[in-house]
């Protein structure tokens, strides 16, 4: 019965642990997709100015960058019969997609000539506008305004408005999709004569040390610039997880514990069903030591007998689980589990710490059972 309880005691803490991290893992590779390595920024959202030389050969002369791409994001109001949406448009230039591999976009309107003294839109398919592309009557009833500030010393903002045309759609994900408007940077500098960019978002090679490129760039750049990794920039997110899985390791630990009373119970029972075999061993000149020896060792074989099978059972949970997707959320998604080494230790130090003291507990008993007499 104990090796039961400690069976499903390590199971249900492994188990959990496995489907935790599975989702953790998920979690990461989303926004390992959806977002660049590392992103410069200036404090307070200032514009960004470099002169084109200085700055290619300040990012060329890094080793481990794949590709970099301007961005420049403004929240405008969409204006389209006598309705406003509110949106963010984002500009970018063309190694954008290099960047964020999953943002891809398709170009539906390619004449430049429609599209002169207007701004060329691309939308989320996800998003409620995909249809606009083919509404060619209402065309000159699309428009974008936003405020803007005609120069550095001037903090009173004007409205600024342009004339749109959806020229495509992208998808990215369907928050993006639905929030954003994507154009080309140059438009957006051209709209408010100004040759600037709000953020640089990089991509760097995948054996690199992120850490490591964080560190180059802020020697190359100096101080006058934020620069945050994917991790620092979702230190939420990451701080969230953690504290999750430390109340899992809490909360299991108490359990475990809890259950392992079970081993108390019954090498207790065990020490008097046995007891005149215990005598027997006494007067034969075995020392109260050495007795007390052989209860522990019971105790720490049904311990790890327990862990044991309880490990394998979610062993084998997690491979059926991963080639067959047995169990799926709403019926689609397959559940993530993931058997990390990390979470091995953490449950072995967990059920076997707390089985050996109730093991070292209950034999400690018999001693002074025996001492008393």
């Amino acid at each position: 019965m104990s090796t039961i309880s400690l069976s499903i005691s390590t199971f249900s803490l492994s188990t959990i642990l496995s489907v935790f991290s599975g989702l953790e893992d998920l979690n990461i590779k989303f926004y390992q997709n959806n977002y660049p390595d590392i992103i410069i920024s200036s404090f307070n959202g200032k514009d960004i100015f470099f002169h084109e030389n200085i700055f290619n050969e300040k990012m060329r002369s890094i080793k481990g960058i794949m590709c970099f791409s301007k961005t420049m994001e403004k929240k405008v109001f969409f204006h389209y019969k006598n309705e406003k949406y509110f949106f963010h448009l984002k500009g970018v230039d063309s190694k954008y997609e290099e960047v964020m591999n999953k943002f891809k976009k398709i170009t539906i309107k390619n004449d430049k000539n429609l599209s002169h003294n207007k701004l060329d839109l691309y939308v989320g398919i996800s998003s409620i506008f995909p249809f606009l592309f083919m509404d060619e009557i209402e065309t000159d009833s699309m428009s974008i305004s936003f405020f803007s500030y005609k120069n550095k010393k001037d903090f009173v903002p004007f409205l600024m408005q342009k004339k749109v045309r959806i020229k495509g759609l992208f998808h990215f994900n369907q928050e993006i999709d639905q929030k954003y408007l994507f154009c080309d940077i140059l438009d957006i500098q051209n709209l408010i004569n100004k040759n600037v960019f709000h953020s640089l978002e990089i991509k760097i090679h995948q054996e690199e040390n992120i850490d490591k490129i964080k560190n180059i760039l802020k020697k190359k750049f100096g101080p006058k610039f934020r620069i945050k990794t994917r991790t620092e920039e979702k230190r939420a997110f990451y701080k969230v997880i953690n504290t999750e899985k430390i109340f899992i390791y809490f909360l299991f630990s108490l359990i475990t514990i809890m259950t392992a009373f079970n081993l108390i119970g019954a090498i207790f029972i065990l020490q008097l069903d046995k007891r005149e075999n215990i005598f027997l061993l006494w007067s034969f000149g075995y020392s109260l030591y050495r007795i007390r020896r052989i209860f522990f060792h019971i105790g720490v074989i049904i311990s790890v007998f327990g862990w044991g099978i309880g490990i394998l059972t979610t062993y084998i949970l997690s491979l059926l689980q991963d080639k067959y997707h047995l169990l799926k959320i709403g019926g689609k998604i397959p559940f993530p589990m993931k058997f990390t080494i990390e979470d091995f230790g953490m449950m072995t130090c967990i059920i076997l710490t707390v089985g050996f003291f109730i093991s070292f507990i209950s034999s400690k008993k018999i001693e002074m059972n025996y001492s008393s007499r």
